[in-house]
């Protein structure tokens, strides 16, 4: 079994996906979140042999042979790999049961995590799409976006970060792939830290084609928006068979731009006395259910999770606290199938407690919120700093009450307004029209990382000082 599966990986062109994660083992490359992560080559020779065998064990000596071949070494290294290999997937050993790697006594490890099996490619020539993956409670908004595909040239998928844009793209692709004789491309721009490599990666990606009806997706475009909006008005100007879907965080804002905005999947209405039947009626919940029984079988429980009405509350409170975001979802059922929907939960809620329960803790406390990182820095200082004062309001507020919190001696009503607007608009703030204009709310997962960042600038005590005075005056 060693030598085929260590033939696999070092032939393969694919990726494996696990929660925030991606392993590329033929570039040698992990990325979280889109962004690289330094780790070393002996940890991750380890790490790719036990994700291609997710789910099965791999020996010590077969794990060994591989990190460290033709070497004669103790288990102690071994043990040590594992640990900086944990670490660096956000665990800590000290309070964490391990959620990606098992020690299987006396025979070896174990990868428990989910993983998902991808294609990967930043602008090789004629990039293939990935797989499309099961996509829970789209049905509606995937056929209108098929619709838009019909009558406009270019479609945006614009939502948060871990709400699902990159599958509903590829759905859209596999559904549509009848109406483009050319086939359908995909580049996935995250990995680029310059904008001036964009070009080039969508003509990789287009290399090759036929100059028939082609349909072509960009994604993962925030951290390079002004970029792929100069080149998608080109191609689209000068290649008149060629269609666009783009994800990102924000639109291009670019002519003939159809803008879809994917927001969390459907949540129970409450989650007090409601049973397993009526949750299992939502997606989030569904999706739950199915990343939490996945779990447990992976890490080899029986029984397996099963979503009854004993913990269908908890279930659903975790849903509606996560806002239906499926990344989000998706991590927590992951701990659920180990530790139960309870104890998640409590875990979330004692986190995440209003105001005095928000702390800027460690890296392992963060893996939800990282996805609001990698939009965070791109904002302006500006924009940095009203979203960090906002997180002070637990629920909706309206604009006069945002100006009240976020107007201060260096940020003027103006200023408040136009990065209240910018946020709205790059998916870091909710917006509902009410009876008094428009009403505001962060997510769950900003709010968190958004007080995170307002204790870390010492603006905690400050800006409810200033929400007091508002809701005074």
């Amino acid at each position: 079994m060693g030598t085929s599966l260590t033939a696999q990986i070092s032939t393969t062109d694919a990726a494996f996906a696990f929660g925030p994660f991606l392993l590329v083992p033929r570039q040698t490359l992990l990325l979280e979140n889109g962004r690289p992560v330094r780790i070393g080559r002996r940890a991750f020779d380890v790490l790719a042999l036990l994700v291609a065998a997710h789910g099965r064990v791999v020996g010590k000596r077969e794990l060994l042979a591989r990190a460290w071949p033709g070497l004669v070494v103790e288990d102690g290294n071994l043990k040590v790999t594992i640990a900086a290999i944990r670490r660096l997937l956000g665990e800590d050993a000290r309070t964490d049961a391990p959620r990606h790697i098992a020690t299987v006594v006396g025979r070896g490890y174990r990868f428990i995590a989910i993983v998902r099996q991808e294609s990967y490619g930043t602008g090789r020539d004629g990039d293939a799409m990935p797989a499309p993956q099961r996509v829970i409670g789209r049905d509606a908004v995937l056929a209108a976006i098929v619709r838009d595909l019909e009558d406009a040239r270019l479609v945006s998928i614009v939502g948060p970060g871990g709400v699902g844009k990159t599958a509903a793209a590829l759905a859209v692709a596999d559904l549509a792939a009848g109406a483009f004789n050319d086939g359908c491309r995909f580049a996935d721009l995250a990995p680029l830290d310059d904008p001036a490599r964009v070009a080039d990666a969508i003509d990789g990606a287009l290399r090759g084609r036929a100059h028939g009806a082609i349909l072509l997706v960009l994604d993962n475009c925030e951290h390079v928006v002004g970029a792929v909006a100069l080149h998608a008005d080109r191609l689209l100007a000068g290649t008149h068979q060629l269609k666009l879907i783009v994800t990102s965080r924000e639109p291009l804002c670019i002519r003939g731009e159809r803008v879809r905005r994917l927001s969390g999947l459907a949540v129970p209405d409450h989650a007090d006395g409601i049973g397993a039947v009526d949750a299992m009626a939502f997606p989030a919940v569904q999706l739950f259910a199915r990343c939490a029984t996945h779990a447990a079988c992976a890490a080899g429980q029986a029984p397996v999770f099963l979503l009854d009405d004993a913990n269908a509350g908890a279930v659903s409170a975790i849903c509606r606290l996560l806002d239906g975001l499926p990344l989000a979802i998706e991590r927590a059922a992951q701990r659920a199938g180990t530790m139960g929907a309870a104890a998640v939960l409590d875990h979330l809620v004692r986190r995440f407690a209003m105001f005095d329960g928000f702390h800027a803790g460690p890296a392992r406390h963060r893996t939800l919120t990282a996805t609001v990182h990698a939009s965070y820095v791109l904002l302006a200082p500006s924009e940095q700093a009203v979203l960090r004062r906002l997180a002070v309001f637990a629920g909706a507020f309206g604009l006069e009450a945002a100006c009240a919190v976020c107007c201060t001696h260096d940020t003027d009503r103006s200023s408040v307004m136009e990065a209240i607007a910018s946020l709205v608009a790059k998916s870091l703030l909710l917006a509902q029209p009410c009876q008094r204009g428009m009403a505001y709310r962060q997510g769950f997962l900003t709010r968190a990382f958004a007080m995170e960042q307002l204790i870390a600038h010492g603006e905690l005590q400050d800006a409810q000082r200033r929400q007091a005075q508002g809701t005074d005056a």
